[in-house]
This record gives C-alpha cells, sequence and structure tokens, in this order.
C-alpha cells in the first residue's frame, strides 16, 4: 500500500468570491478535487470524506490572497500537474498559485498581514490621523469568542504598520493576530472605527470599505508561513 503523501495548495479567493462562507468554500473545494481526477485520501468507512483541511477561515466580506488546504495524495503525481488540473476547474477569482510539500503546521500562524480600504467624502488626512491614533492606543470593545461576549483591549492583537488618506481612500496596513487563541478578526477595525469615531459606512455608492488578507506570517512577523 503506498503511503499518502501530505501535499500544500496556496490560492486566491478575491471578487465576488468573498461573499461565500468557508462552508461553501469546503464544498466546492472537495467538488472541484474530485472533478480535477486529484488522487486524494479519503476517510474510510460506510461514508467516506475527503481529508481535506484548511488554514485560517476567512471571514465573509474577506477577500485573500494567501489561503491554504492540505491534502494526501494516494497515489503518485506531479505537482505542477495536480495544481493545473485543479486549476482548470476554478474561476479567475479563486485560483491555486502553488503546490508544495510542507512540515509546518496551520497552527504555527501566528499573524496575518491586511490591507484595509476605507472609502468616504467625508475622509480627509485628519480622518487617517485619527484612526492611527485609536489603533495605536487601548481600544476596549465588546469581543466575541467560544465562551460568549465579554469586553477586551484589542490594542495588543494589532501591530499597525501603515494608515495613511490617499486622495480617495484611507489606506490602513496592519498585522494582526492569527494565533489560535487570540485570534482578531479585521472586522473589529471597522467595528472600532464606527463605536469610537463615529465613522460611518451608510451610503454603498460612496461610502464603503475593503478587506484584503495579503500574508500569513510565524510569531517574529518576519517569516512568510509556507
Amino acid at each position: 500500500m503506498v503511503q499518502p503523501m501530505p501535499i500544500r495548495a496556496k490560492f486566491y479567493k478575491v471578487g465576488s468570491l468573498q461573499f461565500i462562507s468557508h462552508l461553501d468554500l469546503v464544498r466546492t473545494m472537495t467538488r472541484n478535487l474530485t472533478r480535477a481526477g486529484i488522487p486524494a485520501w479519503y476517510s474510510q468507512g460506510f461514508n467516506p470524506r475527503l481529508k481535506l483541511t484548511f488554514s485560517l477561515p476567512l471571514s465573509i466580506g474577506t477577500q485573500s490572497e494567501c489561503e491554504f488546504f492540505d491534502i494526501r495524495l494516494v497515489e503518485p503525481m506531479e505537482l505542477d500537474e495536480v495544481k493545473r488540473r485543479i486549476n482548470e476547474t476554478l474561476t479567475d477569482e479563486m485560483k491555486i498559485v502553488d503546490v508544495y510539500q510542507s512540515e509546518r503546521k496551520f497552527s504555527d500562524i501566528a499573524w496575518a498581514e491586511y490591507e484595509i480600504r476605507m472609502t468616504s467624502p467625508k475622509f480627509s488626512s485628519e480622518t487617517a490621523d485619527a484612526l492611527r491614533e485609536l489603533y495605536t492606543n487601548p481600544l476596549t470593545l465588546v469581543k466575541r469568542s467560544k465562551s460568549g461576549e465579554k469586553e477586551v483591549d484589542i490594542l495588543p492583537y494589532i501591530d499597525l504598520r501603515d494608515c495613511k488618506f490617499d486622495g480617495e481612500s484611507i489606506v490602513i496596513n496592519a498585522f494582526l493576530s492569527a494565533d489560535s487563541a487570540d485570534y482578531l478578526n479585521p472586522e473589529y477595525l471597522i467595528k472600532g472605527a464606527e463605536q469610537k469615531l463615529g465613522i460611518t459606512f451608510d451610503d454603498p455608492f460612496t461610502e464603503f470599505y475593503t478587506i484584503m488578507r495579503r500574508e500569513v506570517y510565524l510569531a517574529d512577523k518576519v517569516i512568510v508561513f509556507r
């Protein structure tokens, strides 16, 4: 019997696909791996299931350039061929960018880098200054967890790298904690701006924001997770 070979795929999910749930993503990728004829390992028993493991779940409304999933191959196949076959079943808004073998665990991910763009005709460089002050000082919000809701100072989970007004939007670059115990959803930065500064996004045509996960890192915030 061939020993299953673990492989990892890195992919992006952007555009309209930001609005599908994690469960929908799992279902979609499971079907596409089957359609692509990838010889992946299934569980045993009366209801075999594809052994498919994803990294950090992505919140609805967030795009990403650095999503990952692991599978195991039960038959030899070139990794470039795995990538090609899967991509033939996907859309332009979700593509595999790399397939490789890795010894790192998803639990090694400690920080995620995000770009958040807030757009409104009311914004200015003064708004960016206020947001920079907000994200670099104690910021107490009601945070949800498995044990319920509680007030938490989210400052320790934020490493703000840049916050500027580019003449049209406020562009925020930040590292947020991605540890399983202290994961910070980037939506909390929006929530803080709304609650503490009164920023609103009432008009969907002129007032809106976008969130893009750019990269994920180990605890040192230097080594890119792979």
